[in-house]
């Protein structure tokens, strides 16, 4: 290699690095999902402090939608209002670049972060490290209750596992319950669904109407359809409701 050519290939490749060491921008009108805490509500600006620790300035609009999310899957939502930000709420923000700044066309947010940071708000949870902790669940017991093709009927073994983790459950503070219904994989994607759905209450309503949890310590089962480990056609360990017993380890901290 001649020196000229040495010369021109060590050029492109410090300019190669300087292009590669240059932090990554969004151009207006990109597309962006930001996900962090909200540091700051001023008006219609908020900042969220992002993944990388950095700190976004995000602008809301009359178009802006608000969405609260439920269960651990998050599928479950409902509406809700600009002023229910507040900081110290985690936020999932759709957004479009703008400038400096992003503009959000979507905020969601967890109904869980949303009571924590209320409490936080109050003064219920006074540390930085304990407010970093609420939100992480801990799942102190797991039980699958398995069913009958095309049944929802909780057999005598599911009702004796259920009885058991409900006892489990009378015993620990703060308790939650969470389920997740499932299918093999025969029949058609949406039977299949109402079908994981009915299968998610039917245990639910049994822990709370057989076993003695609370209602409200019982959330909502999620219909998940088809189990990812399904395979093909029938598979009975695919037929089945997922039931886990968590504590907020926020909560926990506080004890």
């Amino acid at each position: 290699m001649n020196k000229r050519t040495l010369a021109k290939s060590m050029s492109l490749s410090a300019a190669l690095a300087l292009v590669l060491a240059l932090p990554a921008s969004a151009a207006d009108g990109d597309k962006s999902k930001i996900k962090g805490l909200i540091t700051s509500v001023q008006g219609d600006t908020i900042v969220v402090k992002d993944a990388n620790n950095v700190e976004q300035t995000i602008t809301l609009s009359p178009s802006t939608t608000y969405k609260r999310t439920k269960g651990l899957t998050g599928v479950v939502h409902e509406k809700a209002q600009q002023s229910a930000l507040m900081p110290g709420l985690p936020v999932t923000v759709d957004a479009v670049a703008a400038g400096s700044g992003f503009n959000a066309t979507e905020v969601s947010f967890k109904s869980e972060d949303f009571r924590t940071a209320q409490q936080v708000q109050a003064g219920l949870a006074p540390t930085t490290a304990r407010m970093n902790e609420f939100g992480k669940y801990e799942a102190l017991a797991t039980t699958e209750v398995l069913f009958d093709s095309g049944s929802d009927k909780i057999s005598d073994q599911g009702r004796s596992d259920l009885d058991a983790f409900a006892a489990k459950a009378k015993e620990t503070q703060d308790y939650q319950v969470v389920l997740q219904g499932f299918t093999d994989s025969t029949g058609n994607a949406e039977a299949n669904e109402r079908l994981s759905a009915r299968r998610a209450h039917a245990v639910a309503s049994y822990l709370q109407k057989q076993a003695g949890l609370q209602p409200g310590r019982v959330r909502a089962g999620d219909a998940m359809g088809v189990a990812e480990d399904a395979g093909t056609g029938s598979n009975a360990g695919a037929r089945k409701v997922v039931v886990k017993l968590i504590v907020d380890k926020g909560v926990q901290a506080g004890k």
